[in-house]
């Protein structure tokens, strides 16, 4: 039994190697070689593109991070960059400073790239630590793909790789508190966790949410089934306090900016709003509103309910809140309709390409895992809890950025990192059909 388990392990190793050698690798000297089309570009077609490179070099001059040099004044980025995230801006800036050069678009292009690789990897990596040897080996050879494929100088293109990443978190409190690991490893993973939360608050807040949605459930169901444990209460408290922490880098990041340098006062958000994607959001398909999927359209909006309030100010926020509660109230009937049309249109999309829309492949999911496991004797051993629980919270994020599509844009623009979490449970669907033929072959439960 022993020898066999050696070659078995053996086994994996070369099937690791060989995603590696023969399809990531591959796939990855033709992005960054694909990348080269941005060489010599002095200007992103992404106009915050263009502020991150002004950023960096003002930090390669003055030394401050996430500001713009004006005249020897030290302006807020957010003022420039029209409330868009600072995670790309901060990371730029902070490559400007160390490699004591200037940041050039084609940068911007790899920096994407190095994100959606290091998501892939990660997420690759916590499904072999958990033992999910399947969905490791799909997301290697059929990731490389969806994660590398297509990229660009805009934010959006690293939100793959940046998505991919957010399930360490609420699996890591999972596995220490189901010790499916070491108490090292737990510690180690949770750690990890919230730095990749952390990350997500900075390059996309709407990640990040995702994330403190998913790991509050987790510690809600955590903390029922310990909820006598007084000191395990306490832990949780503790771990939920961090992770609300961890979900507001961005707004930490941009505080101490202006705590350590001398900033003039910021006149708009620093980070991505939500009133105005809610508000255009309603025009992403025709509507009795009038209403178009774009940023002049809430501009305009605005600009008619309250002509003296600045575009995308904490001021402009609020009335567009304000216009967006007042869609409600106007027709709640036609705003239904706007998004059960949008969950129709996200839910036929297939994501990726190669595999059934949403609406089939998600009830596919669910019947593979109620036939492999739900009705065998084996369920309910680690290893059927493991890819359960892989499979949940894998629903959970894909759920939640269908929720997005419906309130925001439908557009495999946004909804692009659902793939990745599809391919993940693809990969558990094939461990729970390997799993249901070792059950009902005989095989000892360590080779399932």
């Amino acid at each position: 039994m022993e020898t066999t388990r050696r070659w078995l392990r053996a086994l994996q190793a070369l099937g690791l190697v060989a995603c590696i050698g023969l399809v990531l690798w591959p796939q990855l000297e033709w992005s960054f070689e694909a990348a080269k089309r941005y060489r010599g570009d002095e200007a992103s077609d992404w106009k915050a593109t263009n502020v991150w490179l002004e950023s960096a070099e003002c930090a390669r001059e003055s030394g401050a991070w996430l500001v713009i040099c004006d005249q020897g004044k030290l302006i807020p980025i957010s003022d420039r960059a029209l409330a868009d995230d600072p995670g790309h801006a901060l990371v730029l800036a902070l490559w400007a400073l160390a490699a004591d050069r200037s940041i050039l678009v084609l940068d911007v292009a790899h920096l994407n790239l190095i994100i959606n690789l290091a998501g892939l990897l990660l997420l690759a990596g916590l499904l072999l630590v958990l033992g999910s040897y399947a969905s490791a080996v799909a997301l290697l050879l059929l990731g490389p793909y969806v994660f590398l494929e297509w990229f660009g100088t805009s934010p959006h293109w690293a939100f793959i790789g940046l998505a991919a990443m957010q399930p360490i978190l609420p699996l890591a409190l999972l596995a220490r508190w189901q010790r499916w690991v070491s108490p090292g490893m737990g510690v180690a993973l949770i750690l990890l966790g919230f730095l990749t939360l952390a990350f997500a608050s900075l390059l996309r807040e709407a990640i990040a949410q995702m994330t403190l949605v998913v790991t509050f459930g987790v510690l809600a169901w955590i903390a029922s089934a310990s909820w006598r444990d007084r000191h395990g209460i306490a832990a949780l408290l503790a771990l939920a306090l961090v992770t609300v922490l961890a979900s507001q880098a961005a707004r930490l990041t941009v505080g101490l900016r202006d705590r350590v340098y001398t900033v003039e006062q910021a006149e708009l958000v620093p980070t991505h709003g939500m009133a105005h994607t809610l508000y255009i959001g309603l025009g992403a398909v025709p509507n009795k509103f009038g209403i178009r999927y774009d940023d002049a359209a809430g501009q305009e909006a605005a600009a008619r309910a309250a002509p003296t309030v600045k575009y995308l100010s904490k001021e402009y926020f609020r009335t567009m809140w304000n216009l967006y509660f007042a869609r409600w109230a106007e027709d709640p009937t036609e705003v239904l309709r706007i998004y059960l049309e949008k969950c129709r249109l996200i839910l036929e999309d297939r994501i990726p390409d190669f595999l059934p829309p949403l609406w089939l492949f998600l009830p596919l999911l669910a019947l593979v895992h109620w036939w492999s496991n739900g009705r065998a004797a084996s369920c309910g051993s680690a290893a059927c809890n493991k890819r359960l629980a892989i499979n949940l919270v894998s629903v959970a994020f894909v759920g939640l950025f269908v929720a997005q599509a419906v309130l925001a844009y439908h557009t495999r623009f946004y909804a692009a990192p659902v793939g990745a979490f599809v391919i993940v449970m693809l990969g558990i669907a094939i461990g729970n059909l390997a799993h249901w033929v070792g059950h009902r072959v005989g095989w000892p439960a360590g080779l399932r």
